[in-house]
């Protein structure tokens, strides 16, 4: 087995792939949380969202990955903040952060902000959806 970069659809962060390559195989993004499918197309591997999981399922189990990842936890404004993911999605086309006017790439769940660190400096993300 060899270990292979791969490209998260979700954060645009490359990571290194150590498990075994099986078309439809689920990944955990060891940066972000997103649960990916893996895929051969052309003869390249490659992560897509998964298709078969309602945007609820997704935007869940994402944002509980990367709490677990990070050793984060959730307060009382998890379900709020979830079901304004939700919406943004619906409006937007994917989870941007319900405090960020800007519906950028950048502001994904979890946000870029939040990947590098806020929680880390703030004990809490800007939404307060992460807290440490």
């Amino acid at each position: 087995m060899t270990s292979e970069r791969m490209l998260c659809p979700v954060c645009q962060v490359t990571f290194l792939l150590k498990e075994e390559r099986v078309p439809g195989k689920r990944v955990v993004c060891p940066v972000c949380g997103a649960v990916l499918t893996l895929t051969e197309e052309n003869g390249f591997w490659v992560l897509r969202r998964p298709k078969d999981m309602s945007p609820e399922e997704e935007i869940r189990a994402r944002v509980e990955n990367f709490a677990q990842l990070r050793g984060y936890h959730f307060n009382e404004m998890k379900e709020p903040l979830i079901e304004a993911l939700l919406k943004k999605y619906e409006r937007y086309g994917d989870f941007y952060c319900p405090c960020k006017i800007d519906n950028i790439p950048e502001n994904v769940c979890p946000c870029l902000e939040t990947r590098q660190g806020s929680v880390e400096r703030n004990g809490r993300c800007h939404c307060g959806l992460f807290w440490k």
